[in-house]
């Protein structure tokens, strides 16, 4: 029979583990709350606002007006430095307009910031990779917020913090978190105005069409949904764990030459790989990074691979470096 101490302090282990147990639950059930009253804000509220966006050392600041109703939501986004740019939403069409030659980065990072697809349901399955908890309250845009952790579970994905707005639950700050806890980049309202009216004639463009540059934007956020692997003439040997191939597009290069892209997700992040042509008879392998986003270039079986994602290193190079092993294993056969 344990001594009367051994069996206190069973007891006192037990109650500390139920307790811990209980505090994790109610924690869980807190941030599915908070998300869904995101959802909601995001979908329903009208807003304008003027929105920071900082990565590394740059730093722009855009105006944002969004109007959601009975026929949808529609949403524009112009540039207050810098070239004259504008974004213009209406469900899930998008048209971008500029001036120059800028890349349709901007779109692809506030897309992604703003209007957050969070898949729930697969963010609580058994075998998620991310760990969601409740953050302390801060102030922004003059408003108190509660803080959203997102934490990847392994090194094939960042981290995400959101603050959103107590009152409605509406998104007013998110941060792309590195494994050490560092902001790689944040878009944070500066000031909004929330459920106010908003005309039609804030939303038309101001920029005239004619005289810019009108690209065609698709969204960058993907389906949590997997597509069938048959839909794609190519697919990698590997890719990191619980990415998923969610769309399959074909299109062409500015010079004419056919390509087809993989877009693969976890439900949150995710990563694109590029099939096309071999052209160049340099086949070396090649890494580069901007920013958060970090480029793979190599080829196999005369095609050229190009993998480009808001990913960390090591998820571009544990499918390039599978795609190495590939091409040297066909050399020596």
């Amino acid at each position: 029979m344990p001594a009367p101490g051994i069996v206190a302090r069973l007891v006192a282990l037990l109650a500390l583990v139920v307790a811990t147990s209980g505090a994790a639950e109610t924690d869980h059930e807190q941030v599915r709350e908070w998300l869904d009253r995101m959802g909601r804000a995001v979908e329903t509220l009208n807003y304008r606002g003027v929105l920071v966006h900082w990565q590394e050392d740059r730093v722009e600041s855009l105006r944002i007006i969004h109007r959601a109703d009975e026929n949808g939501f529609r949403e524009r986004i112009y540039s207050l430095d810098g070239d004259r740019r504008e974004i213009l939403r209406d469900g899930e069409s998008i048209r971008c307009l500029l001036a120059g030659d800028q890349p349709l980065l901007m779109q692809t990072q506030l897309t992604s910031r703003l209007m957050p697809n969070l898949p729930i349901n697969r963010l609580e399955r058994p075998e998620s990779v991310y760990q969601m908890s409740m953050g302390d309250s801060e102030r922004v845009a003059g408003m108190m917020t509660r803080i959203i952790e997102i934490n990847p579970l392994d090194q094939y994905r960042y981290g995400y913090r959101l603050w959103l707005e107590k009152e409605t639950g509406m998104l007013l700050r998110s941060a792309l978190m590195n494994e050490q806890g560092r902001a790689l980049q944040q878009v944070s309202f500066a000031s909004i105005e929330l459920g106010v009216p908003i005309s039609d004639a804030e939303l038309e463009p101001k920029l005239d069409p004619e005289r810019m540059t009108e690209l065609p934007v698709f969204d960058d956020i993907p389906s949590s949904r997997p597509t069938d692997p048959d839909n794609a003439s190519w697919l990698p040997p590997r890719v990191p764990p619980n990415f998923e191939l969610v769309r399959v597009e074909t299109g062409q290069s500015g010079d004419g030459d056919g390509f087809e892209q993989l877009v693969f997700s976890d439900g949150l992040a995710s990563f694109s790989i590029y099939v096309e042509a071999q052209v160049s008879a340099d086949r070396r392998s090649r890494i580069k990074s901007v920013g958060p986003v970090h480029v793979y270039s190599g080829s196999l079986d005369g095609k050229q691979i190009t993998i480009v994602g808001e990913v960390p290193l090591m998820a571009v190079q544990y499918v390039g470096l599978a795609l190495g092993r590939s091409a040297e294993l066909r050399q020596s056969q």
